[in-house]
Protein backbone atom coordinates (compact mmCIF):
# COMPACT_ATOMS: atom_id res chain seq x y z
CA UNK A 1 0.00 0.00 0.00
CA UNK A 2 1.28 3.48 -0.87
CA UNK A 3 2.19 5.83 1.98
CA UNK A 4 -0.56 8.24 2.99
CA UNK A 5 1.62 10.93 4.52
CA UNK A 6 0.95 14.52 3.47
CA UNK A 7 4.31 14.92 1.73
CA UNK A 8 3.75 11.73 -0.26
CA UNK A 9 0.22 12.72 -1.26
CA UNK A 10 1.45 16.19 -2.31
CA UNK A 11 4.18 14.60 -4.46
CA UNK A 12 1.73 12.23 -6.13
CA UNK A 13 -0.87 14.98 -6.67
CA UNK A 14 1.80 17.24 -8.20
CA UNK A 15 3.01 14.43 -10.46
CA UNK A 16 -0.51 13.66 -11.68
CA UNK A 17 -1.36 17.33 -12.24
CA UNK A 18 1.93 18.01 -14.00
CA UNK A 19 1.53 14.96 -16.25
CA UNK A 20 -2.02 16.04 -17.16
CA UNK A 21 -0.83 19.56 -18.09
CA UNK A 22 2.25 18.42 -20.00
CA UNK A 23 0.30 15.85 -22.00
CA UNK A 24 -2.22 18.54 -23.00
CA UNK A 25 0.21 21.38 -23.73
CA UNK A 26 2.84 19.32 -25.54
CA UNK A 27 0.30 18.97 -28.36
CA UNK A 28 0.78 22.62 -29.27
CA UNK A 29 4.54 22.68 -28.89
CA UNK A 30 5.13 23.70 -25.27
CA UNK A 31 7.88 22.13 -23.21
CA UNK A 32 7.63 21.36 -19.48
CA UNK A 33 7.89 24.56 -17.42
CA UNK A 34 6.60 26.80 -20.19
CA UNK A 35 2.85 26.56 -19.46
CA UNK A 36 3.16 27.93 -15.92
CA UNK A 37 5.41 30.74 -17.12
CA UNK A 38 2.88 31.67 -19.82
CA UNK A 39 0.11 31.70 -17.19
CA UNK A 40 2.14 33.94 -14.89
CA UNK A 41 3.27 36.39 -17.56
CA UNK A 42 -0.28 36.63 -18.97
CA UNK A 43 -1.47 37.79 -15.53
CA UNK A 44 1.66 39.84 -14.74
CA UNK A 45 2.74 41.45 -18.02
CA UNK A 46 6.09 43.20 -17.60
CA UNK A 47 7.14 41.02 -14.66
CA UNK A 48 10.76 40.23 -13.93
CA UNK A 49 12.48 36.86 -14.01
CA UNK A 50 12.75 36.86 -10.21
CA UNK A 51 8.96 37.32 -9.94
CA UNK A 52 8.44 34.13 -11.95
CA UNK A 53 11.03 32.28 -9.87
CA UNK A 54 9.33 33.31 -6.62
CA UNK A 55 5.82 32.50 -7.85
CA UNK A 56 6.75 28.92 -8.74
CA UNK A 57 9.55 28.20 -6.25
CA UNK A 58 12.00 27.81 -9.15
CA UNK A 59 15.65 28.76 -9.10
CA UNK A 60 16.61 31.69 -11.30
CA UNK A 61 18.89 29.61 -13.53
CA UNK A 62 15.99 27.32 -14.42
CA UNK A 63 13.77 30.31 -15.19
CA UNK A 64 16.53 31.78 -17.37
CA UNK A 65 16.66 28.59 -19.43
CA UNK A 66 12.88 28.34 -19.79
CA UNK A 67 12.65 32.01 -20.83
CA UNK A 68 15.46 31.64 -23.36
CA UNK A 69 13.66 28.72 -25.03
CA UNK A 70 10.36 30.63 -24.97
CA UNK A 71 12.01 33.69 -26.48
CA UNK A 72 13.55 31.50 -29.19
CA UNK A 73 10.10 30.06 -29.92
CA UNK A 74 8.65 33.56 -30.26
CA UNK A 75 6.37 33.32 -27.20
CA UNK A 76 7.93 36.08 -25.09
CA UNK A 77 10.12 39.13 -25.39
CA UNK A 78 12.45 40.54 -22.76
CA UNK A 79 13.14 44.26 -22.59
CA UNK A 80 15.25 46.32 -20.17
CA UNK A 81 13.16 47.97 -17.46
CA UNK A 82 13.12 51.72 -17.60
CA UNK A 83 15.38 53.05 -14.84
CA UNK A 84 17.18 49.72 -14.32
CA UNK A 85 18.62 48.39 -17.57
CA UNK A 86 19.91 45.24 -15.83
CA UNK A 87 16.35 44.13 -15.00
CA UNK A 88 14.52 42.55 -17.93
CA UNK A 89 10.75 42.79 -18.18
CA UNK A 90 9.02 39.75 -19.65
CA UNK A 91 6.14 40.32 -22.06
CA UNK A 92 4.07 37.99 -24.23
CA UNK A 93 4.20 38.19 -28.00
CA UNK A 94 1.03 37.72 -30.03
CA UNK A 95 1.90 34.02 -30.35
CA UNK A 96 2.51 33.94 -26.60
CA UNK A 97 -0.95 35.33 -25.94
CA UNK A 98 -2.51 32.64 -28.12
CA UNK A 99 -0.51 29.95 -26.32
CA UNK A 100 -1.45 31.43 -22.91
CA UNK A 101 -5.13 31.16 -23.86
CA UNK A 102 -4.64 27.51 -24.76
CA UNK A 103 -2.80 26.90 -21.50
CA UNK A 104 -5.65 28.49 -19.55
CA UNK A 105 -8.12 26.13 -21.21
CA UNK A 106 -5.87 23.15 -20.42
CA UNK A 107 -5.57 24.34 -16.82
CA UNK A 108 -9.35 24.44 -16.53
CA UNK A 109 -9.56 20.88 -17.86
CA UNK A 110 -6.96 19.69 -15.35
CA UNK A 111 -8.74 21.50 -12.50
CA UNK A 112 -11.99 19.80 -13.48
CA UNK A 113 -10.26 16.43 -13.61
CA UNK A 114 -8.65 16.96 -10.20
CA UNK A 115 -11.88 18.13 -8.58
CA UNK A 116 -14.31 15.70 -10.21
CA UNK A 117 -17.12 14.88 -7.82
CA UNK A 118 -16.27 17.70 -5.40
CA UNK A 119 -18.79 20.32 -4.39
CA UNK A 120 -17.94 23.99 -4.83
CA UNK A 121 -17.40 24.21 -1.04
CA UNK A 122 -14.98 21.28 -1.16
CA UNK A 123 -13.09 22.86 -4.07
CA UNK A 124 -12.78 26.13 -2.17
CA UNK A 125 -11.66 24.28 0.97
CA UNK A 126 -9.00 22.42 -1.04
CA UNK A 127 -7.78 25.67 -2.60
CA UNK A 128 -7.59 27.35 0.80
CA UNK A 129 -5.79 24.40 2.40
CA UNK A 130 -3.24 24.20 -0.40
CA UNK A 131 -2.65 27.96 -0.12
CA UNK A 132 -1.95 27.48 3.61
CA UNK A 133 0.46 24.62 2.87
CA UNK A 134 2.33 26.84 0.41
CA UNK A 135 2.43 29.72 2.91
CA UNK A 136 3.87 27.36 5.53
CA UNK A 137 6.65 26.30 3.18
CA UNK A 138 7.33 29.90 2.21
CA UNK A 139 7.70 30.87 5.88
CA UNK A 140 10.11 27.98 6.40
CA UNK A 141 12.12 29.13 3.39
CA UNK A 142 12.30 32.68 4.77
CA UNK A 143 13.61 31.39 8.10
CA UNK A 144 16.31 29.34 6.39
CA UNK A 145 17.38 32.17 4.03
Amino acid sequence: MAPDTIHHLLLVAFGCSNHAMVSRTRGFGLMPGQPKVLEFVAKNEGCLQRDIARAYAMDRATVTGVLARMEGAGLIERHPREGDRRALEVRLTDDGRIAAGRVARCGSEVDELACAGMTSDEREALRALLARVIANFEREGERRA
